[in-house]
């Protein structure tokens, strides 16, 4: 499913990919919140600004996450970290992913699973930033999901495309849909071929440090 993107790029949809410098200490992430990387187009890096007002990013269109018992990922490759939260009320867990590079993006991949496969949760706001001028135009997005390149002081928002669209799955049509597990994909613009580690700020699970860029 994470090759829905592609679609979405094949349609001619300019990608805009934006970053901005992060203070001397990186962010706090928010308290508590299917399918492969894909590969996109790669886009042009937006603008830097500084992390209070990054530069505005609207909401995307690739299609909602199926829910699945478990992650699908290639072939040996394992999750780099769990973490345990809850989305509204309902206890899940949360496995983070390489970070993919190809060409000029970089894709996170976090797979969030209920507990109790009897309880489902929609993901609504609960990855999003809740600003309209910094990532999607939707309050109900995953665009609250960062990279953080903290050597560098840097900060990437995830790509939107040129109508303001979060380059995301599930997309900011599809969060209120219920699942018992849903795979979660956000684009990015590739840090340096210099950077092989980063973090990766996901609201309501916490920062994951050193997380590898393949």
């Amino acid at each position: 499913m994470r090759r829905t993107l592609a679609a979405v790029a094949a349609a001619g949809t300019a990608l805009i990919l934006a970053s901005c410098s992060l203070p001397s200490t990186a962010p706090a992430a928010p308290d508590l919140p299917s399918h492969p990387p894909v590969s996109t187009p790669a886009p042009s890096d937006g603008p830097a600004t500084s992390l209070p007002t990054p530069a505005a990013t609207p909401a995307v269109t690739p299609a909602a996450a199926t829910p699945s018992s478990t992650p699908t990922q290639a072939v040996g490759e394992e999750p780099v970290a769990t973490r345990a939260g809850s989305i509204d009320k309902v206890r899940v867990t949360a496995q983070l992913f390489p970070v993919r590079r190809s060409g000029g993006t970089a894709t996170v991949d976090l797979y969030i699973a209920s507990r109790d496969p009897e309880e489902t949760f929609m993901l609504s706001d609960n990855l999003g930033d809740g600003n309209t001028e910094t990532a999607s135009t939707a309050l109900s997005s995953v665009d609250g999901i960062r990279l953080l390149d903290t050597h560098a002081k840097k900060a990437y928002l995830p790509a939107v495309t040129a109508d303001g669209a979060c380059v995301c799955s599930p997309d900011d049509d599809n969060t209120w849909t219920f699942h018992s597990s849903v795979w979660v994909t956000v684009t990015f613009a590739a840090p340096p071929a210099s950077v092989t580690t980063i973090s990766v700020s996901v609201p309501n699970f916490g920062t994951f440090t050193d997380v590898p860029v393949i």
